[in-house]
């Protein structure tokens, strides 16, 4: 497993290892061709099972789908997710090369060189952790192995520790920073 980007803190391998046991599932049953994001609520019956990849290991429960994911997260589903262990939302799109600068030409659907990616991010209270596979090289899962940045990152903390429901707009509320999420990590209620 290769980093895709390392900024913040470490990501505790247990959230890591959730992603890697859901993900494997979902290369079996749901493939790269779904029109909406989803959401999962994860139990987690044998933490130790996760890595080992036990099929009892954890059970997974599927919430919504949305087109749009921050509306998804915001929305009743995100409070319901946090009354499971974690919670995953499941994303299908194109990707493409970026220019030198970080700039793109074009959409990556239109790229010459686009390929087909699932993404799932994975939030527990050890934190975020998210895994990325490409369709046309389905063997090699890509783990980010640190806590990565932005509106992702943001919206799963705050549907996690508790802020979700309160969004008035999520778009609004996601310009909010990490720290004022990480304030209500105390205020998130558990089974």
């Amino acid at each position: 497993m290769s980093p895709l980007v390392g900024t913040q803190c470490v990501v505790q391998d247990t959230t890591l290892n959730i992603a890697m046991w859901l993900e494997r599932r979902l290369d079996m049953s749901l493939g790269f061709h779904f029109p909406a994001a989803r959401l999962y609520g994860i139990v987690l019956n044998d933490p130790l099972g996760l890595a080992d990849d036990t099929c009892q290991a954890a059970r997974t429960s599927f919430l919504d789908e949305s087109d749009d994911v921050y509306e998804l997260m915001a929305g009743s589903a995100g409070v319901l997710a946090r009354s499971f262990d974690a919670a995953a939302v499941v994303t299908a799109g194109w990707a493409a090369p970026m220019a030198d600068d970080g700039s793109m030409a074009q959409r990556a659907s239109r790229h010459p060189l686009r390929r087909r990616v699932r993404a799932v991010a994975v939030v527990s209270d050890d934190g975020v952790a998210s895994l990325i596979r490409f369709e046309d090289d389905p063997d090699e899962l890509i783990a980010q192995t640190t806590a990565g940045t932005g509106l992702m990152v943001d919206a799963l903390e705050a549907m996690w520790f508790g802020t979700a429901a309160l969004w008035a707009d999520p778009y609004e509320t996601l310009l909010r920073t990490s720290d004022e999420f990480a304030s209500t990590r105390s205020c998130r209620r558990r089974r």
